[in-house]
């Protein structure tokens, strides 16, 4: 549980050879803020991008995904972003996601930081190749949650409520998550 340091990625593909021929790019940026021994805030955005290179489309399987948990929690996993004809969510070539999450200290368990609750608040969304990129199409949510460094792995669960939504949006309010911190 991480209470202070930074982690900043950037991760290129580039495919030349055969019939897909892409660019794709994720930047991402993580930092902890120790706000006294017992409460912290972490930040994380990340921006993701891709293209076709020559004539050939971005392929759809390298599509970014939005809404649930690691990106805006409160929507429906993989639910944000571009729709086909049928109304199935597809993805699209570009995201930004941004999190915070300020972390309090469960009453009763000390200085203990293997469970805590948090209050957070997310915003992003995915946009396709012919989209015009548009930060007023943001989706975002606010809620809280409970997150335990267990013997499996971390746990969180969250509960969100959309505070910028369409109304063509599919909510999950009670997500659960096993693994990474955002």
């Amino acid at each position: 549980m991480p209470t202070v340091g930074r982690l900043m990625s950037f991760n290129l593909d580039w495919a030349v050879a055969g019939d897909s021929k892409y660019v794709r790019s994720v930047a991402r940026y993580q930092q902890y803020f120790p706000l006294s021994r017992r409460f912290t805030f972490g930040f994380n955005a990340q921006v993701g991008w891709g293209k076709g290179i020559g004539e050939r489309p971005y392929p759809f399987f390298k599509n970014f995904y939005g809404g649930g948990l690691g990106s805006v929690r409160g929507f429906d996993q993989n639910s944000l972003g571009p729709v086909d004809v049928t109304g199935a969510y597809i993805g699209g070539n570009r995201q930004f996601n941004v999190n915070g999450e300020l972390y309090l200290p469960v009453p009763g368990t000390g200085n203990d930081r293997t469970l805590r609750w948090f209050t957070y608040v997310d915003a992003g969304n995915v946009w396709g190749e012919n989209d015009k990129l548009d930060f007023g199409s943001l989706r975002a949510s606010a809620g809280i949650g409970l997150t335990w460094v267990s013997p499996v792995g971390p746990l969180k669960l969250s509960y969100g409520t959309p505070i910028r939504k369409r109304p063509e949006d599919r909510i999950q309010r009670l997500q659960f998550q096993i693994g990474t911190a955002f």
